[in-house]
Formats: C-alpha cells, structure tokens, sequence
C-alpha cells in the first residue's frame, strides 16, 4: 500500500512546492510542512478506504448464488466528520508561523472511491440537492442545509479532496483567512487547472444555492422554511443514494 503521505507529497511536489514530512510526536501533529518561498501550508491527510467486512459478506454471499442490493446514501457522514475534526484538530496543534494556512487532504480510495469523495463533500460542505417546486425551476445543489464540517473549522482553509485520478480544492468560507490563502502560490495552481470550488463566487453565479439561516440543521421542514424567507422559493429536499446489484456469473456460460 501506498505510504498515507505519498500521494500528497508526490502531488506538491510535482506542483513546485518543497515538501517535508513533520516527525510523529506523541502529541497531536499535521502530516506535511509545505513551503513555496512566500507562504507555508501544513496538511493533515486522511483516508477513507472500503468496507472490507462488507465486502467479505458480499463475496460469500454471491458464492451462494445470492443476488446482493445495495443502498449507501451520499450525505453528511459521521464516521468521515469525526476524521476531519480529528485533523482540525492535528493542524491546530502544530507549531506554525502565525499567517500559515490549514488545509485537510482527504483521499477516497478502494472499490468505493467514488462514494468516499461524494459523502467527503456532503459531510465538510452539508450539501444536499433541492428541487423548486413554486416557482418551479431546476435541480440545484444547496449547501449548508445539513450539518457541515466547514462551519466548526474556522482555521482551515480548505480540503483538497483525491481519488487517484482527480483533485479538488474545496475552499471553506468560514476561514478567517480565506481571502490571504485566495493570493497565494497553491491556490492559484488549482484554479489555473479549473480544480477549485469556490462556494461564494459559485453562490455569486447562481451555480449553487447557500443556506444562511441559523436554525437547526435537525428538521428538513425547518431549513426549508427558512430557505422560503431567503430565496422566496419553495423548494423539496432530495437525497440521493448509490445504488447497485450484483449477482456471480459463470465464466464458462456463453
């Protein structure tokens, strides 16, 4: 298996940035100390690998002839909140000049990357699709309507988000130096390969819908209201699941 530092490591450098890894320490650090000759970045990486007790149970299943079903919903997760608060919290810890930026980089791998990557987003941005019932329109992506990581982490810029062949730098708007980290070296090298998502210039476009209000994330009916107050628009939440079957099939059939 790849080393966890590797692919970030692999991928700064490459970018130009000189790249070092901080030593372990009993306490709580960041991964990576990134330097571009103006600016520092430390990055805590974090994975997010498959199931393999569910895919054991899978396996054993189709040898038994079983078809398999499978529903996994692509929303706010848990088990992926917790890694990116455990990181908040390394980055925090590390000494640091005081102007270094934060960031979280989060690599979905395995079978299931592609779940990894889209409940990484819904779980740091809260992010759900509405659609507009009165007055009727198209399906829009809203974020903040769940409960977000982004929001709690004030002092990290952004999550650069990987799954071995595409890269995203989310930003985070919260951060109190988000328009400093817009200025620098690593920020300008993914917006000149179109691998930025920037939730203010996208809300700004009209691209993406963002809830402002500060009512609790707990009941759907709620957020909606108030997203009625903001936009004036009535709109039904929909919360979209990955969905597939499997079944084993003979090789030797023709």
């Amino acid at each position: 298996m790849m080393n966890d530092k590797q692919l970030p490591t692999d991928v700064l450098a490459a970018m130009g940035f000189c790249v070092e890894t901080i030593d372990p320490s009993p306490e709580k650090r960041a991964d990576l100390l990134v330097r571009d000759g103006k600016s520092t970045y430390l990055i805590e990486v974090k994975h997010k690998f498959d199931n393999g007790e569910w895919f054991r149970d899978c396996a054993e299943r189709l040898d038994r002839g079983e078809e398999v079903y499978r529903e996994e919903p692509l929303a706010y997760n848990k088990a992926i909140s917790k890694k990116l608060a455990y990181a908040c919290t390394q980055l925090k810890s590390t000494p640091a000049p005081s102007d270094a930026y934060r960031l979280i980089w989060f690599h979905a791998a395995g079978v299931d990357h592609d779940l990894h990557w889209k409940r990484a987003f819904a779980t740091f941005y809260g992010s759900v699709h509405l659609w507009p019932k009165d007055p009727p329109g198209d399906i829009i992506t809203c974020l903040y309507f769940d409960y977000n990581a982004a929001w709690s982490m004030r002092d990290v810029e952004a999550m650069v988000l990987t799954d071995g062949s595409a890269i995203q730098l989310c930003l985070n708007e919260f951060s109190g130096q988000l328009e400093a980290f817009r200025t620098t070296r690593l920020y300008q090298k993914f917006a000149t390969r179109g691998g930025v998502f920037d939730p203010i210039q996208l809300a700004r476009d009209g691209a993406i819908l963002v809830c402002r209000s500060d009512v609790s994330r707990r009941q759907d009916d709620v957020i909606l209201r108030a997203l009625l107050e903001q936009t004036g628009t009535l709109y039904d939440v929909i919360r979209p699941k990955q969905c597939s079957a499997s079944v084993k099939v003979d090789p030797n059939l023709t």
